[in-house]
Protein backbone atom coordinates (compact mmCIF):
# COMPACT_ATOMS: atom_id res chain seq x y z
CA UNK A 1 0.00 0.00 0.00
CA UNK A 2 1.30 3.80 -0.48
CA UNK A 3 1.01 6.85 2.38
CA UNK A 4 1.03 10.36 0.81
CA UNK A 5 2.95 12.47 3.68
CA UNK A 6 3.33 15.99 2.81
CA UNK A 7 2.57 14.93 -0.97
CA UNK A 8 5.49 12.51 -1.42
CA UNK A 9 4.29 8.75 -1.93
CA UNK A 10 5.67 5.97 0.22
CA UNK A 11 5.40 2.11 0.30
CA UNK A 12 4.26 0.77 3.72
CA UNK A 13 2.66 -2.24 5.69
CA UNK A 14 -0.10 -2.80 7.43
CA UNK A 15 1.03 -2.83 11.36
CA UNK A 16 3.11 -0.11 10.87
CA UNK A 17 2.79 3.22 12.36
CA UNK A 18 2.73 6.45 10.59
CA UNK A 19 5.39 7.89 12.54
CA UNK A 20 7.81 5.06 11.54
CA UNK A 21 6.53 5.55 8.23
CA UNK A 22 8.15 8.76 7.93
CA UNK A 23 11.38 8.25 10.19
CA UNK A 24 12.18 5.50 7.82
CA UNK A 25 11.68 7.54 4.71
CA UNK A 26 13.71 10.62 6.58
CA UNK A 27 10.18 12.67 6.13
CA UNK A 28 9.71 15.11 9.05
CA UNK A 29 6.89 14.58 11.54
CA UNK A 30 7.99 16.03 14.81
CA UNK A 31 8.54 13.28 17.33
CA UNK A 32 10.58 14.32 20.21
CA UNK A 33 9.82 11.84 22.60
CA UNK A 34 10.83 9.13 20.37
CA UNK A 35 6.90 8.43 19.70
CA UNK A 36 6.22 7.34 22.96
CA UNK A 37 3.24 9.31 22.92
CA UNK A 38 4.06 12.44 25.57
CA UNK A 39 5.26 15.60 23.51
CA UNK A 40 2.31 15.62 21.07
CA UNK A 41 4.69 16.98 18.28
CA UNK A 42 3.52 14.27 16.06
CA UNK A 43 0.25 15.42 15.05
CA UNK A 44 -1.23 14.84 11.67
CA UNK A 45 -3.69 15.41 10.12
CA UNK A 46 -5.74 13.04 7.55
CA UNK A 47 -7.00 13.67 4.51
CA UNK A 48 -7.38 11.00 2.89
CA UNK A 49 -7.99 6.93 4.17
CA UNK A 50 -9.23 7.49 7.76
CA UNK A 51 -11.13 4.22 7.77
CA UNK A 52 -8.17 2.20 6.50
CA UNK A 53 -6.11 3.65 10.37
CA UNK A 54 -6.75 1.93 13.69
CA UNK A 55 -9.55 3.27 15.49
CA UNK A 56 -8.59 5.77 18.29
CA UNK A 57 -7.49 4.57 21.61
CA UNK A 58 -7.85 5.67 24.64
CA UNK A 59 -4.36 7.81 24.88
CA UNK A 60 -5.31 9.62 21.49
CA UNK A 61 -8.62 10.45 22.80
CA UNK A 62 -7.11 12.00 25.93
CA UNK A 63 -4.68 13.71 24.04
CA UNK A 64 -6.61 14.98 21.15
CA UNK A 65 -9.64 17.48 21.61
CA UNK A 66 -13.34 17.05 19.82
CA UNK A 67 -12.67 19.65 17.35
CA UNK A 68 -9.36 18.19 16.26
CA UNK A 69 -10.59 14.26 16.12
CA UNK A 70 -13.44 15.98 14.21
CA UNK A 71 -10.84 18.23 11.71
CA UNK A 72 -8.93 14.42 11.22
CA UNK A 73 -6.19 14.78 13.34
CA UNK A 74 -3.97 11.86 14.39
CA UNK A 75 -1.18 11.04 16.91
CA UNK A 76 1.40 9.61 14.54
CA UNK A 77 3.08 7.25 17.07
CA UNK A 78 -0.12 6.28 18.12
CA UNK A 79 -1.75 5.61 14.62
CA UNK A 80 -1.16 2.01 12.48
CA UNK A 81 -1.81 1.05 9.45
CA UNK A 82 -4.91 -1.33 9.61
CA UNK A 83 -6.25 -2.21 5.72
CA UNK A 84 -4.59 -1.80 2.48
CA UNK A 85 -5.58 0.94 0.84
CA UNK A 86 -4.00 4.73 0.14
CA UNK A 87 -3.62 7.03 2.76
CA UNK A 88 -2.90 10.55 3.08
CA UNK A 89 -1.07 12.97 5.69
CA UNK A 90 -0.48 16.57 6.23
CA UNK A 91 1.80 16.90 9.09
CA UNK A 92 1.45 20.16 11.32
CA UNK A 93 4.87 21.48 10.27
CA UNK A 94 3.72 21.33 6.35
CA UNK A 95 0.34 22.73 7.57
CA UNK A 96 1.89 25.99 9.01
CA UNK A 97 4.57 26.30 6.05
CA UNK A 98 1.56 26.15 3.75
CA UNK A 99 -0.42 28.90 5.67
CA UNK A 100 2.55 31.17 6.29
CA UNK A 101 3.33 30.67 2.80
CA UNK A 102 -0.43 31.41 1.26
CA UNK A 103 -2.42 33.06 4.43
CA UNK A 104 0.01 34.14 6.60
CA UNK A 105 -2.70 36.27 8.34
CA UNK A 106 -4.07 33.01 9.72
CA UNK A 107 -1.03 32.01 11.25
CA UNK A 108 -1.16 33.31 14.36
CA UNK A 109 -5.30 32.42 14.76
CA UNK A 110 -4.17 28.64 13.68
CA UNK A 111 -1.47 28.47 16.54
CA UNK A 112 -3.68 30.03 19.07
CA UNK A 113 -6.21 27.42 17.92
CA UNK A 114 -3.89 24.58 18.02
CA UNK A 115 -2.51 25.64 21.23
CA UNK A 116 -6.26 25.84 23.15
CA UNK A 117 -7.02 22.60 21.91
CA UNK A 118 -3.71 21.16 23.62
CA UNK A 119 -4.49 23.18 26.87
CA UNK A 120 -7.77 21.89 27.52
CA UNK A 121 -6.67 18.51 27.10
CA UNK A 122 -3.51 19.12 29.01
CA UNK A 123 -5.15 17.88 32.40
CA UNK A 124 -6.55 14.97 31.00
CA UNK A 125 -3.33 13.62 29.10
CA UNK A 126 -1.39 14.42 32.72
CA UNK A 127 -3.33 11.83 34.35
CA UNK A 128 -3.33 9.42 31.50
CA UNK A 129 0.85 9.65 31.64
CA UNK A 130 0.77 9.45 35.11
CA UNK A 131 -1.73 6.34 35.16
CA UNK A 132 0.96 5.07 32.09
CA UNK A 133 4.74 5.23 34.61
CA UNK A 134 2.57 3.55 37.55
CA UNK A 135 1.53 0.80 35.83
CA UNK A 136 5.01 0.31 34.34
CA UNK A 137 3.96 0.84 30.82
CA UNK A 138 6.68 3.51 30.13
CA UNK A 139 10.16 2.16 30.69
CA UNK A 140 12.21 5.80 32.00
CA UNK A 141 15.98 4.54 30.16
CA UNK A 142 13.63 3.59 26.96
CA UNK A 143 12.19 6.72 27.12
CA UNK A 144 15.72 8.78 27.49
CA UNK A 145 16.68 6.48 24.78
CA UNK A 146 13.84 7.18 22.14
CA UNK A 147 14.37 10.98 22.75
CA UNK A 148 18.32 10.55 22.12
CA UNK A 149 17.36 8.35 18.86
CA UNK A 150 14.71 11.45 17.95
CA UNK A 151 16.87 14.08 18.12
CA UNK A 152 19.76 12.23 16.06
CA UNK A 153 17.02 11.52 13.51
CA UNK A 154 16.29 15.61 13.76
CA UNK A 155 19.90 16.22 13.28
CA UNK A 156 20.28 13.62 10.35
CA UNK A 157 16.97 15.82 8.53
CA UNK A 158 19.03 19.10 9.10
CA UNK A 159 22.05 17.73 7.66
CA UNK A 160 20.34 16.40 4.92
CA UNK A 161 18.33 19.55 4.36
CA UNK A 162 21.48 21.97 4.27
CA UNK A 163 23.30 18.85 1.93
CA UNK A 164 20.57 20.03 -0.42
CA UNK A 165 20.78 23.15 -0.14
CA UNK A 166 24.79 23.01 -0.91
CA UNK A 167 24.57 20.90 -3.52
CA UNK A 168 21.75 22.92 -5.44
CA UNK A 169 23.90 26.06 -5.03
CA UNK A 170 27.33 24.56 -6.35
CA UNK A 171 25.83 22.68 -9.35
CA UNK A 172 26.82 23.97 -11.97
CA UNK A 173 25.03 24.99 -15.02
CA UNK A 174 25.19 23.23 -18.23
CA UNK A 175 24.37 24.22 -21.40
CA UNK A 176 24.21 21.69 -24.73
CA UNK A 177 25.59 23.53 -28.61
CA UNK A 178 22.40 22.75 -30.93
CA UNK A 179 23.17 22.44 -34.53
CA UNK A 180 21.07 23.28 -37.50
CA UNK A 181 20.26 20.43 -39.64
CA UNK A 182 21.52 21.88 -43.38
CA UNK A 183 20.72 18.54 -44.74
CA UNK A 184 18.16 19.23 -46.90
CA UNK A 185 19.42 21.94 -48.14
CA UNK A 186 22.89 20.94 -49.17
CA UNK A 187 20.90 18.34 -51.00
CA UNK A 188 19.10 20.70 -52.84
CA UNK A 189 22.13 23.00 -53.18
CA UNK A 190 23.38 20.08 -56.09
CA UNK A 191 20.63 20.84 -57.94
CA UNK A 192 21.50 24.98 -57.89
CA UNK A 193 18.50 25.58 -55.49
CA UNK A 194 17.21 25.62 -51.76
CA UNK A 195 13.67 23.35 -51.26
CA UNK A 196 12.36 26.57 -50.06
CA UNK A 197 13.97 28.71 -53.14
CA UNK A 198 12.13 26.23 -55.38
CA UNK A 199 9.25 27.43 -54.48
CA UNK A 200 9.55 31.23 -55.00
CA UNK A 201 9.88 33.71 -57.66
CA UNK A 202 12.06 36.47 -58.01
CA UNK A 203 10.38 39.42 -56.31
CA UNK A 204 8.92 42.12 -59.13
CA UNK A 205 10.82 45.56 -59.41
CA UNK A 206 8.99 48.58 -59.10
CA UNK A 207 8.68 50.49 -62.29
CA UNK A 208 10.11 53.52 -60.81
CA UNK A 209 13.58 51.49 -59.61
CA UNK A 210 14.32 50.05 -63.37
CA UNK A 211 16.83 51.20 -65.53
CA UNK A 212 15.14 53.14 -68.15
CA UNK A 213 17.00 51.92 -71.86
CA UNK A 214 18.17 54.85 -73.96
CA UNK A 215 19.25 55.23 -77.66
CA UNK A 216 23.17 55.33 -77.77
CA UNK A 217 24.33 58.91 -78.39
CA UNK A 218 25.98 59.65 -81.58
Amino acid sequence: MFVYINDKKFEAKTGERLIDIARNNHTHIGYFCGGNGICQTCYVKVTEGMHLLSPLNDREKAMLSDSLIKEGIRVACLTTLDKLGTVKLLTTVEEVKKTFEEKPLELVPYQAKMGWESLIKFPETIVMQARRFSEGKLDAWQLVTDIAGAIAGAFELVGMAIQGTLDWKVKPKTFTREYADTSEHRSNGKKGQTAEGAHKTSPEIHESLKLQKHAPVN
